[in-house]
């Protein structure tokens, strides 16, 4: 899986990256279809945000975004509900191939 971690207007250290790079890498077990993540960290003030976007392949691309006060507690809440995309998306996925895919697919 390719990972990429893009930063806007502010600099975080080198190991705030490694340690978001490390995370996304574990995104991985809740789905296997995955093809790339990347993260984009940004801090306006006292506030961060953080956007994960998951392509899982056949052009399907999942979504989180959280802003909030502390990083890590923002980081945590946007890892939390990537992982709860991507198993909503693999249940889906596996549901509709053992029902024998989609009616027009």
């Amino acid at each position: 899986m390719e990972t990429q971690v893009a930063i806007l207007h502010h600099d975080y250290p080198a190991r705030i990256r490694d340690g978001v790079e490390e995370r996304l890498q574990g995104l991985v077990k809740f789905h296997d279809r995955v093809v790339s993540m990347r993260a984009m960290l940004e801090r306006q003030k006292e506030d961060h945000r953080v956007e994960l976007v998951a392509n899982v392949g056949r052009g399907t691309v999942l979504v989180a975004d959280v802003k909030g006060g502390a990083f890590s507690v923002v980081l945590d809440e946007a890892i939390d509900r990537m992982t709860r995309h991507l198993k909503r998306h693999h249940d889906k996925v596996t549901r509709d191939r053992h029902r024998g895919g989609r009616i027009g697919h």
